[in-house]
């Protein structure tokens, strides 16, 4: 052997470590037993490991180098703080760094998504509601700042219950248990052996032959058209290239549909045959409209019954039903459309469609569609709420969804990986998002109003809200709108619209307790215009030939507030110089709202009915009056005769069983709608 051979053997041999052996022998346990802390018999192999049929090893001579307990150690005081703030439901501070390589055992979200089923978890990120192009904020609720949704077959399943979805988050062996059963001996759903049952659908339901409602392929392709023509473009809950190769496909074979697709298909035709009058429905379907309504109620119904709407809720069945109550108060106006969309919003909360979508890495598309879906519940909630003379709180405590993209339903795809960018200009999602940032502008007002006592602070709040709810949408969609074009048309003036509702909330606000003596004629004449001109707007809406395809949607919104005002002003001054105009606004709406075939009017109406009877009292007592002339001509307010309507009005409103917006102290001497401050009114236009 050569010396170089010698030098590098012993070079090699030198730099390898040495092994540490025991010092004793004794017989140890093999690896797999050990590891489960079972007792093993220590043969070759053991009975442990030949029964579970495994390799069984043992560990060799060689010393295994103990841990550093200082490791150790810092790694328990992480888990125990982790573990204190999960029990206290405390996040933790948005400044403290991780040490990922101590919490070795946290699972990632891909490890997650690899389940079964598959479990997203949702990442910790928030937005304000109303500025979704912003940067989210470095802190969150706790209420959102944790949740996963599990998505289990064409369902999903949202959990944000602090301890448990963090118990999820460590033993993913539970997670498969969260979903409903999918093997083959548990698929059958265990029917309860005492439930509600008529909720939604008849009692007798069941036995009813669902393929008898459905319409020919032939008129269902036409009601198909009717609704692409006169529901999709007020609503969009629908992405429509995606939908309409999946509604082909049922109305070529109905009976292959799954239950919540058919309710999505007799939604889709309730609402079609809605949009038509009768003289059109006959023509497509051969029966009269009523007939064909009821019949496709029914198939909803049923559908959502077999589909178990209440227990395993679906995109596809909340969209029937949304659709469906929205079309629903063009039949009846009752509390019963809002104790159903109250059912609809917990359904949604359900599968968390008031989280945001990108939080659980869903595609473009599905996080798009879970938008609108979920904007359009809580919106239609708090319209139909009014309606009934309650305010609700809304849902912007408990919600992180992003507010839908101004986009074509071109601009999404399927396999679309990358989100697009909201364009400039008109869409159509244009309307949506026009009603959308109103209603939601609005409830910032109620918050505001709901705060404390009223004072100057209150007020400068409540009009800088305002005045940037109105730069914005004019900067973002009404600038773009072209009222030639019907959609267009009627997006402008819904913004309108709702801008002068809001405009006439801060003006009570701002007014509340001044006396009436102390308000000018001028004043008191320029805020009556501007209720007017409100009303105008609305009454356009309602008759403008243009809008033809979309008046079936917006006679079921009724303007309370400005008719009630309107007529409020007309009680306590009667002979304003604005007087005869706003009369007949008043009776262009009451005509209108009471037309033959209209929908039914509710309890607030009336409510307004009985203001109006009062006023058209004191307006024929005034003209048969032996009053001097000169006394009537260009009365000022404190000329003018006032009448204490408070208590009559009041009591009759709680006999109807109404505790409904109407501030009696605000609106007394109607200085509810007066002006003594600079409030310019911006663009209402008939």
């Amino acid at each position: 052997m050569s010396q170089s051979t010698v030098l590098s053997s012993h070079t090699v041999s030198s730099q390898a470590p040495t092994p540490l052996v025991r010092s004793y022998n004794v017989e140890r346990s093999c690896i797999r037993c050990h590891e489960r802390k079972v007792r093993c018999n220590k043969m070759v192999p053991c009975s442990a490991c030949n029964k579970a049929n495994a390799q069984c090893c043992y560990p060799g001579p060689e010393k295994t180098k103990r841990r550093s307990q200082r490791g150790k150690e810092s790694q328990l005081y992480a888990r125990l703080d982790k573990l204190e703030r999960v029990l206290r439901g405390v996040p933790e501070p948005p400044h403290v760094e991780k040490d990922t390589s101590q919490l070795d055992d946290t699972i990632s979200c891909n490890d997650l998504q690899s389940q079964s089923p598959e479990v997203l978890i949702v990442q910790p990120k928030s937005h304000k509601i109303h500025k979704t192009q912003s940067e989210p904020p470095e802190y969150q609720d706790p209420v959102l700042a944790q949740g996963f949704l599990v998505k289990d077959g064409v369902t999903t399943r949202y959990i944000n219950e602090a301890l448990l979805s963090q118990v999820l988050e460590k033993e993913s062996e539970l997670q498969s248990a969260i979903g409903t059963p999918t093997s083959a001996s548990t698929l059958e759903r265990r029917q309860a052996a005492f439930g509600f049952r008529g909720l939604i659908s008849n009692p007798c339901i069941s036995t009813t032959d669902l393929s008898t409602l459905f319409p020919t392929r032939s008129q269902a392709t036409r009601l198909w058209h009717v609704w692409l023509t006169n529901v999709n473009p007020l609503v969009r809950l629908l992405h429509v290239p995606t939908t309409q190769p999946l509604f082909f496909a049922a109305v070529n074979n109905p009976t292959q549909a799954l239950p919540d697709f058919s309710a999505l298909l007799f939604s889709i035709y309730f609402a079609a045959v809605t949009s038509i009058d009768d003289s059109e429905t006959n023509l497509i379907l051969g029966q009269d409209r009523q007939s064909a309504l009821n019949a496709y109620q029914y198939g909803l119904e049923l559908s959502l019954h077999l589909a178990g709407f209440s227990d395993y809720p679906t995109i596809a069945s909340i969209q029937a039903m949304s659709m469906y109550l929205m079309c629903r108060r063009n039949h009846n106006s009752g509390r019963s459309g809002w104790v159903l969309n109250g059912l609809l919003v917990r359904a949604s909360q359900c599968i968390g469609l008031h989280r945001d979508g990108e939080r659980f890495k869903l595609s473009p598309l599905e996080c798009e569609i879970r938008r609108r879906l979920w904007w359009y519940i809580t919106n239609i909630d708090g319209r139909v709420a009014e309606d009934h003379g309650i305010i609700t709180g809304g849902y912007g405590s408990c919600c992180d969804t992003k507010f839908p993209l101004n986009i074509n339903d071109t601009d999404l795809t399927a396999d679309m990986k990358h989100t697009p960018r909201s364009r400039e200009g008109p869409t159509e999602m244009t309307l949506p998002l026009v009603s959308i940032e109103s209603s939601q502008a609005m409830q910032e007002l109620h918050d505001i109003i709901s705060r404390g006592p009223n004072c100057a602070e209150k007020v400068t709040r409540l009009k800088q809200s305002l005045e940037d709810f109105k730069a914005r949408i004019q900067e973002k969609y009404l600038q773009y709108c072209d009222i030639n074009i019907p959609i267009q048309r009627y997006a402008f003036f819904l913004g309108k619209v709702q801008i002068g509702k809001m405009e006439a909330m801060v003006r009570q606000q701002y007014l509340k307790g001044r006396a009436a003596e102390n308000l000018s004629e001028r004043v008191c004449d320029e805020s009556l215009n501007h209720a007017i001109r409100v009303l105008e707007i609305c009454i356009l809406m309602k008759t403008d030939e243009l809008l033809a395809n979309y008046q079936w949607l917006c006679n079921t919104f009724t303007q309370y507030s400005g008719l009630t005002h309107v007529l409020w002003s007309l009680c306590v001054y009667p002979q304003s110089e604005g007087a005869e105009k706003a009369w007949s606004a008043v009776e262009r709406s009451f005509e209108l709202e009471e037309r033959p075939g209209m929908p039914a009017l509710g309890q607030k109406w009336n409510v307004l009915r009985k203001l109006r009877d009062k006023a058209i009292s004191i307006r024929h007592a005034l003209m048969s009056s032996q009053a001097p002339v000169n006394e009537l001509q260009n009365p000022g307010p404190a000329q003018m005769q006032t009448v204490n309507i408070n208590e009559d009005i009041y009591n009759m409103a709680i006999a109807e069983g109404l505790m409904w917006d109407l501030d009696f102290d605000m609106m007394s001497g109607l200085q509810a709608f007066s002006a003594e401050y600079d409030f310019q009114d911006r663009g209402i236009q008939s």
